[in-house]
């Protein structure tokens, strides 16, 4: 996990300034120890603690910056009940190669029964391990099962290779910071430097999805993690429960946050099980997104937002919140729209002059064709089709409208009103008669009286 990849960098850097400061001798017993046991955890001679989880043979030590290699000893990985254990040790000294499993010994590939004492190398087992010395000066210790223990003498300070280490007595030095240049390696490609090549030997090297030089590139490019590396040892080193995400999450969150902010782009690196986060409705964590949500009334707010990203809960991609029904990220396509109640999409409403669709949240409208209404009431009182009223009085026929077709299929007509002196009120006008007129022919009239 990336996580632990961005931790590892940061103890490294711790260590390396402190021991290039102060350099350890190689002095005391443990010193002189390397081992391996469990899934994939490796000791060094010099203290470092690393898993690699190779499952290929592979050189655990062997004598090198000499011009004759004296002695090498290699392990084989295999899968037993589901659970990884040593399946032999191949240990050259000269011209002899020995092949150790837990059930037999093979000395350049003729098996020899145990205990076997011939050129300086005792071989022999008991219950609970099998044990082989050289006189050369190393010991290895075998459990026949998971765990392998190594000792060398210190005439062999800073003359090994593998992975055990280089025993220089300065933990990471060499083997996890590049001698020469400060440049982190981390243990799978440490691990995979030591593959034993065979011809026809189809074994793969393992390797890790998501290394901080990848998964985190944009971010080391902007901020200088040294700091952060620090703080998230110093978190780890002083937590009391080794059970709560607080010790590393809180430094690894901080980070990601500074680097979002710096315009970079952190990754997801959080799990349910490590450092999660949860969200309402069905909203995603996120480590760098806009704070400007997009929502059905405000859709376009995240591509007019000027704010920092940073980390939250945001809607997944191709969705928008609902802050219309509360119900979460959905599609725009099912947004709702309201005015004076909700309206799902697809429904009308009508207002006026106005036929409105809802559509994607949003609404669609039409101008609505309505007629207009010319009027005469009680002979004398007028409203045009544009509204506007007067008061006319009169004693002939007068035109109320004349109307012209546009398209030709309509006939054209002519409205004509009778007004006439009102038989009971001397001074006030009646309406007598209508007459309609088709196509100015005189002979078409219809009259309504």
């Amino acid at each position: 996990m990336s996580y632990w990849f961005l931790c590892f960098y940061f103890q490294l850097s711790v260590e390396f300034q402190d021991l290039i400061r102060n350099p350890l001798l190689v002095s005391n017993h443990v010193s002189s120890i390397c081992s391996t046991w469990g899934r994939d955890h490796f000791k060094t001679f010099d203290g470092d603690v690393y898993q690699f989880p190779g499952m290929c043979e592979y050189n655990l030590i062997s004598n090198c910056h000499d011009s004759y290699q004296l002695f090498s000893v290699h392990i084989k990985k295999a899968e037993k009940d589901g659970n990884p254990t040593i399946s032999y040790l191949a240990i050259t000294i000269n011209e002899l190669l020995f092949h150790i499993s837990k059930s037999w010994v093979t000395v350049n590939y003729e098996k020899v029964p145990l205990p076997y004492y011939k050129a300086g190398v005792q071989v022999k087992n008991n219950a609970a391990y099998i044990k082989f010395q050289s006189k050369l000066g190393f010991t290895v210790m075998w459990n026949g099962e998971d765990a392998v223990m190594v000792e060398i003498d210190a005439d062999f300070a800073n003359r090994t290779c593998g992975l055990c280490g280089d025993f220089n007595g300065v933990p990471v030095y060499n083997e996890f910071i590049l001698h020469g240049m400060y440049m982190v390696i981390y243990p799978i490609e440490f691990g995979n430097k030591y593959k034993a090549h065979h011809p026809n030997d189809e074994c793969e090297d393992p390797y890790e999805e998501e290394l901080l030089e990848d998964s985190w590139s944009s971010c080391t490019k902007l901020i200088n993690p040294e700091v952060y590396i620090q703080a998230c040892v110093k978190d780890m080193c002083g937590c009391k429960n080794n059970t709560n995400d607080f010790c590393a999450c809180s430094t690894l969150s901080e980070f990601s946050r500074q680097c979002s902010h710096a315009g970079g782009q952190p990754p997801n690196w959080r799990t349910t099980q490590f450092c999660g986060k949860k969200c309402p409705y069905n909203m995603v964590y996120e480590e760098s997104g806009s704070p400007c949500m997009d929502t059905c009334t405000h859709q376009d707010t995240s591509s007019l937002c000027e704010d920092h990203k940073m980390d939250g809960c945001f809607c997944p991609s191709g969705t928008v919140f609902d802050d219309i029904s509360e119900r979460g990220c959905i599609p725009q396509s099912e947004c709702q729209c309201k005015h004076d109640k909700i309206y799902s999409p697809g429904e009308v409403y009508r207002q006026d002059q106005e036929e409105c669709t809802c559509f994607e949240g949003m609404w669609d409208c039409i101008t609505l064709e309505t007629p207009a209404t010319c009027a005469v009431e009680q002979g004398s009182y007028f409203t045009t089709f544009d509204g506007k009223t007067y008061t006319f009085h009169g004693d002939c026929y007068y035109t109320l409208a004349k109307v012209e077709s546009k398209d030709g299929a309509s006939p054209n007509f002519t409205l004509l009103a009778q007004l006439v002196p009102c038989a009971h009120q001397q001074f006030d006008t009646c309406l007598k008669s209508l007459k309609i007129l088709l196509n100015n022919d005189r002979n078409s009239v219809s009259k309504i009286t």
